[in-house]
């Protein structure tokens, strides 16, 4: 598929070279919103302008959507605000929110100006919610009914239906102060009999969201009950409109990359970017190498230096220290990684404990291993057995500790306030590691 989309786009240049614009727009034309706009972003700028400039609005807005963000910016930034203003106002409300957040804050309000009054209404209306919401992802176009009517009146409500309705599978249904009261899917609509009311037929124990709820945990919710949108209410229980399951998909992704990123530091995927240019990769990542590079000296270089007049003394000890060091990283990651996904996957207080005490519990279990493996090479090579065994003991509290500590971080960081995949940040990573290692010397040192 890469390789026709790439042939493509070397057709569609040839066609502009030649000025054979109508030909170049029916190639278009013959491609899915998606390919088109893959062949469009292989093309120089110059050239994607002029077929944005000679494209209807609609087909050229449903291109423009399936362009990377910036690629969406770079072209409406081109246009005359005339022509912008048509594509922008062609897209479902949600999509033509996401790009104008992204737009300079001067021409999205000089956009929003051109639109009709009561879309540009709307459209305010969903940017004056956070961007990472629930009313920053929804769309208000939703079938909503009178929950009054019969099933057949129901039917042909939605025969009527205008085609921006996005998610027509679902049916909301609303008494007479507009508060939701229920949804059917179009399957139950169906096979019901047409006589029957629609108040027998939907579904009453509603999953919603209020506006101000975080995407994750509206991605979560779709995921778990297996949606294919979910109604956002206001605190009076009106419909304000539904966050659908493509929107959704957007945000797994984006969360991922961001979560990803995170682990290591980089912060790249953030707001948008999907690549930094290489200085401003290089700036992101150094505080936070440095800020880890301080802590290793000032702390870690602190406790090797207030039990140095015992290792020297105990050079066995010594010997074990970088294999402390990896084993608490390794096995506080893992925890803080694993109750991180419960956490995101919607996980009840309850389940998350449970998800720490057996990240403490799989610790024990290598605690033992990795104890015991120590406790046999720190035998051979001082010929000790009470130094190996102590040694052996002291690596075994470590990661018990550095399980603990991870697992409970990321509860302790929502506890806060703060994103628990963060749990995995160089900063708290070497803060862990600093924590074992003083756990690891004070037990041998103390029992030696």
């Amino acid at each position: 598929m890469e390789e026709r989309n790439r042939v493509l786009g070397e057709s569609l240049s040839g066609l502009l070279e030649q000025g054979k614009m109508g030909a170049a727009l029916a190639l278009l034309d013959g491609l899915h919103p998606a390919d088109a706009a893959e062949v469009l972003e292989s093309i120089p700028y110059e050239e994607r302008l002029r077929i944005f400039k000679a494209w209807d609005a609609e087909d050229s807005s449903e291109a423009l959507l399936e362009m990377s963000e910036g690629g969406q910016v770079e072209v409406v930034q081109g246009l005359a605000r005339n022509l912008a203003v048509r594509i922008i106002s062609e897209m479902p409300p949600d999509d033509a929110v996401d790009l104008l957040a992204d737009l300079p804050p001067k021409l999205a309000e000089s956009i929003l100006s051109g639109i009709n009054p009561a879309r540009a209404g709307e459209l305010r209306r969903l940017l004056a919610h956070g961007e990472n919401t629930a009313g920053g992802l929804m769309t208000p176009e939703a079938m909503r009914l009178r929950d009054s009517l019969t099933v057949g009146e129901v039917l042909e409500e939605l025969r009527r239906a205008p085609e921006r309705i996005e998610m027509i599978y679902y049916v909301y249904f609303h008494d007479e102060k507009e508060r939701l009261t229920g949804v059917s899917s179009l399957r139950e609509l169906i096979i019901a009999d047409p006589d029957r009311p629609a108040s027998e037929v939907m579904h009453r124990d509603l999953i919603t969201v209020g506006p101000g709820e975080d995407q994750e945990k509206v991605a979560s919710l779709i995921d778990r009950y297996d949606l294919l949108a979910v109604p956002v209410v206001d605190e009076q229980g009106r419909l304000l409109g539904i966050v659908t399951v493509d929107d959704v998909m957007d945000v797994i992704e984006e969360e991922s990359k961001e979560d990803i990123y995170g682990l290591a530091g980089t912060f790249e995927a953030e707001e948008g970017k999907e690549r930094r240019p290489f200085l401003a990769a290089f700036l992101g990542r150094l505080p936070w190498v440095l800020v880890a590079l301080a802590l290793e000296l000032l702390l870690a270089g602190g406790i090797l230096r207030a039990f140095s007049h015992v290792l020297k003394e105990h050079l066995a000890v010594m010997f074990f220290i970088p294999a402390i060091l990896s084993m608490g990283s390794t096995v506080s990651l893992q925890g803080a990684a694993r109750v991180s996904v419960d956490i995101a996957h919607g996980g009840g207080r309850r389940r998350n404990i449970r998800g720490v005490m057996g990240e403490v519990g799989v610790g024990l279990l290598i605690a033992v291993f990795a104890g015991g493996a120590m406790a046999l090479v720190a035998w051979s090579m001082r010929e000790n057995a009470r130094l190996g065994m102590v040694v052996g003991l002291a690596m075994a509290c470590s990661v018990v500790f550095a399980a603990l500590v991870g697992a409970s971080l990321p509860l302790a960081l929502r506890a806060m306030g703060k994103d628990p995949s963060r749990a995995g940040e160089p900063l708290l990573a070497t803060l862990m590691d600093v924590l074992c290692l003083a756990v690891y010397l004070s037990i041998s040192l103390a029992l030696i």
